[in-house]
């Protein structure tokens, strides 16, 4: 009977159980088949990434693994330069520091080091292949030994909890081993002994089943990143070996400067303006973001306005070509210089900064400047009814701005974003505070009247009314601007333009476009009318109505 319960307890796929209730990011058997086969020969020599080149570098399988402490990064507008460091133990002669768990789009042209403390002198700086480094295959093969031991645990766990739901299973049935015909009625206190044992019995059984779960999901977790490792030895990073001569031994700071894609820096602004004092604070911070993989932690961040310099020589200067569409964008940059023609800047950030490689993005400020502002209001009702507040600030600072967005608060009241372009020192930078909501402004048809002339031509003429309203407690200067059409046709003529205050002569304003400046006492309103002709050929008297009304 015995033999007939084990017989039907194994009947079930116990293997293909316990493989799922391990909850493994892998196949067992193949990665066990993996190890136990012969090592892959070496890959071919890792290639650093030239520079000038787009590159968008792509996460790394696992997280970066270095060994070295980041010290100061430069981030330039689409990349950006590392300096990492290390302090080490070295025996005399030629020695090697590996600098490890780099990022995979490092620039290898721009590979540096040099030795901060200490006796020496570096005489080499390579990025490792992995091809005959002795070191590198020790890792290699130190991480290979380790994951055969993982994955042989794992194949022990697995046989354990096979096991232990073979004995679930013959528990399960072991109430039905007699058969109907044959089985004797039990007494009360056999079947309280037998569930008792029963009960018992499985408490150990799940119990034991929850440990080894548990083990091996922290072994499948610790054995995971192990297998990525052997299949592509650069999933945690690039290395980069430093040669360094030492005339006897002793401890050496060598720190190793990179160029790495997959950086940049934007400039963004904010402008707050006190109401009350009509003086206005201007910041700027710098919008950094990067994807290189690498955490910058604890790190001194510094953010550069130029292209990036390749080579220990100065950048030469090409000719500095202008034409009708603007700058020849060939003639600057490719040898480096500056991204415009104010010349390249450095900007640093206070402090030490953290900032992961994953994308993420860190507002930093560099300076604020506070001051006074004119402030003023200005309308254009033929648009929208709202009077807004705008100001002229002067920035003092020496340092020059890059264009960038503009943020504009009143009070800790956002209103608005606009876009400035590149500010010198000294000069005035226009900024918009939103709505002014004492002082209303409308624009109204008063009259409008239809002639017809020989030579099927008709005449219309309109006459429009702008009112502007002060709610406010103290008198206000409200710039106005209204227009006129201006044809572009020979039918079409706009004649007889009057307006019933004189409006400010304006050169540089756009053709048919009208202002004026109106003192509008406090509870008071003014009002400027303007009336206009457009003459046309009667068929498109339709088309008239429509572009004037």
């Amino acid at each position: 009977m015995i033999l007939l319960l084990i017989g039907a307890a194994f009947s079930s796929d116990y293997a293909a159980e316990a493989k799922e209730r391990m909850k493994l990011s892998f196949d067992l058997d193949a990665v066990q088949a993996e190890l136990a086969a012969p090592p892959a020969p070496a890959s071919a020599a890792r290639k650093g990434r030239a520079q000038a080149e787009v590159y968008i570098p792509l996460p790394p399988p696992l997280p970066l693994e270095p060994n070295s402490e980041v010290e100061r990064v430069l981030v330039l507008r689409d990349r950006a330069v590392v300096t990492r460091a290390r302090t080490v133990e070295l025996a005399a002669g030629t020695q090697r520091v590996r600098f490890e768990g780099l990022p995979a789009s490092i620039d290898t042209t721009t590979l540096a080091a040099d030795l901060r403390v200490g006796r020496g002198r570096v005489v080499g700086v390579e990025l490792v292949s992995g091809t005959g480094d002795v070191e590198e295959t020790e890792r290699i093969e130190g991480i290979r030994k380790r994951a055969e031991a993982l994955s042989a645990e794992l194949g022990g766990l697995r046989d354990r909890i096979e096991s232990i739901l073979v004995q679930r299973a013959y528990l399960d049935r072991s109430l039905l081993g007699a058969s109907e015909a044959t089985r004797t009625a039990p007494t009360l206190d056999v079947v309280k002994g037998t569930l008792t044992f029963l009960g018992e019995a499985e408490r150990d059984l799940a119990s034991r089943l929850r440990e080894h779960e548990e083990k091996a999901g922290k072994i499948g977790e610790e054995l995971a990143p192990l297998l990525v490792k052997l299949r592509d030895p650069s999933a945690t990073g690039l290395t980069v070996r430093v040669d360094v001569e030492m005339p006897a031994a002793g401890k050496v700071d060598v720190a190793l400067r990179y160029g790495v894609l997959g950086a940049s820096w934007s400039p963004t602004y904010s402008a707050r303006l006190d109401p009350d004092a009509a003086g206005v604070t201007f910041e700027t911070q710098a919008l950094v973001q990067q994807y290189t993989g690498e955490l910058w932690k604890d790190a001194r961040i510094e953010l550069s306005t130029a292209r990036p310099l390749v080579g220990g020589a100065a950048p030469e200067l090409t000719p500095w070509l202008l034409d009708e569409y603007g700058v020849d964008a060939s003639s600057i940059g490719s040898t480096g210089g500056a991204s415009s023609g104010a010349g390249a800047r450095v900007y640093p950030v206070d402090g030490k900064r953290t900032l992961a490689g994953d994308g993420s993005q860190a507002r930093f400020p560099l300076a604020s400047v506070t001051g006074n502002v004119a402030l003023a209001l200005d309308t254009v009702p033929r648009i929208t009814p709202e009077v807004f507040r705008s100001g002229q600030f002067v920035w003092t600072s020496e340092s020059p701005l890059l264009p960038g967005p503009v943020a504009s608060f009143v009070g800790g009241d956002y209103v608005g974003s606009a876009t400035i372009g590149a500010i010198a020192p000294g000069e005035a930078i226009g900024l918009g505070f939103g709505v002014e909501d004492r002082v209303k402004a409308e624009r109204t048809l008063v009259s409008r009247k239809i002639e017809h002339l020989l030579g099927s031509r008709t005449k219309t003429t309109v006459r429009f009314r702008t009112t502007v309203r002060n709610f406010g407690k103290a008198a206000a200067v409200v710039n106005l601007r209204d227009q006129v059409p201006v044809s572009q046709v020979d039918r079409i003529t706009v004649s007889a333009v009057e307006s019933s205050l004189a409006s400010n002569v304006d050169p540089t304003a756009p053709a048919g476009v009208l202002g004026w400046s109106l003192s509008v006492p406090a509870g008071g309103s003014q009002q400027v009318e303007i009336c206009f002709s457009v003459t046309a050929p009667r068929e498109l008297q339709g088309r008239v109505d429509q572009m004037l009304l």
